[in-house]
């Protein structure tokens, strides 16, 4: 109406296209708003039919129907577009990470592929305020890498195909803006199916152990993904810590003091305890799970138990695992 009274310097397009996306997103349908568009420029021009209505303002009125009409059916097949590219990026993720008919999938969608991926697979922790979901982070990266991606998400998570190998530094610097925990693996595209395993089994190991959100490599979690596999050892590994499980404190004390490095003193300060007690409990530590104290490389052992002690849930209320897209 601004424009149709002949407003100087008006940008209405740039008023309307956000708002007429949003329409398009939430499923209004385009003839509805045409009607309402028609609506509104007829209510105008009845409350001027009584005044003497020159020719340049009919122009204003024609002009400003137009600049609506135009960017109203733009947004709309703007929207459409990207709702069919997404459609399209879906399809052919789904035939990479099943390993069939890829080829034949990407040619009617029209999407390239390459003999090499960087496979992603995403976590997202929702009891994070106002953190970026699985698909505003994909949208994040297509627009820092320059490239579309076949990808499925939900809320909880998903995986991402990249093609070729990406510079995984920016993919850090972005995963960094998130509360997201990311796994990055690089694959040729016949191993897709397989990599997109590895990574979401390694995304589980870094949630059941408490890792902080981040960009992961596979070398990152190696010791802690081979450690948790069932076997024999995991299975002595269990129990190395039994003893020691029945007091909290001491389970508490070993973990602040392998996560801090075996420093005595920045164990005692997160703690709040003297580094006497610190060496107490370490002690007694030692002495439950029957090892020599004296012998300095076996806080490995320890920490391996811890490792898998933390993975089986056995030291804390049991975390169900999510149900990741993929």
């Amino acid at each position: 109406m601004e424009q149709a009274g002949g407003a100087p310097k008006l940008d209405s397009r740039a008023a309307l296209h956000p708002a007429a996306t949003r329409w398009a997103a939430t499923g209004v349908p385009i003839e509805t708003v045409q009607r309402l568009v028609h609506t509104g420029f007829r209510l105008h021009l009845d409350d001027h039919a009584t005044k003497l209505v020159r020719h340049n303002n009919i122009d204003h009125v024609m002009d400003a129907m137009h600049t609506v009409n135009s960017t109203v059916s733009k947004a709309y097949l703007e929207v459409a577009s990207s709702v069919t590219q997404r459609s399209s990026h879906q399809a052919v993720a789904r035939a990479l990470l099943s390993g069939r008919h890829a080829t034949s999938v990407a040619r009617e969608c029209g999407i390239p592929l390459t003999d090499q991926y960087t496979v992603l697979a995403v976590a997202a922790d929702n009891s994070v305020r106002g953190a970026v979901s699985p698909g505003s982070f994909l949208e994040m990266l297509s627009g820092r890498l320059g490239q579309q991606m076949s990808a499925l998400h939900s809320d909880l998570g998903g995986t991402i195909l990249i093609q070729d190998r990406p510079d995984t530094k920016a993919i850090g610097d972005l995963v960094r803006r998130t509360a997201l925990v990311v796994v990055a693996i690089e694959t040729d595209r016949d191993q897709i199916p397989s990599a997109t395993e590895d990574g979401h089994e390694l995304l589980d190991v870094a949630r059941r152990l408490h890792r902080p959100p981040g960009l992961y490599h596979f070398d990152d979690l190696a010791i802690e993904y081979q450690l948790t596999r069932p076997g024999p050892g995991r299975d002595r590994l269990e129990t190395v810590l039994d003893a020691v499980s029945t007091d909290p404190d001491l389970v508490a004390t070993l973990r602040a003091h392998i996560n801090n490095g075996l420093n005595r003193r920045l164990t005692a300060r997160d703690m709040h305890i003297h580094q006497n007690t610190v060496d107490y409990r370490l002690k007694r530590i030692y002495r439950l799970a029957r090892l020599d104290s004296h012998d300095p490389g076996l806080i490995w052992k320890l920490r391996a138990a811890l490792t898998v002690r933390e993975y089986l849930g056995l030291d804390e209320h049991e975390v169900e695992p999510i149900a990741y897209a993929k």
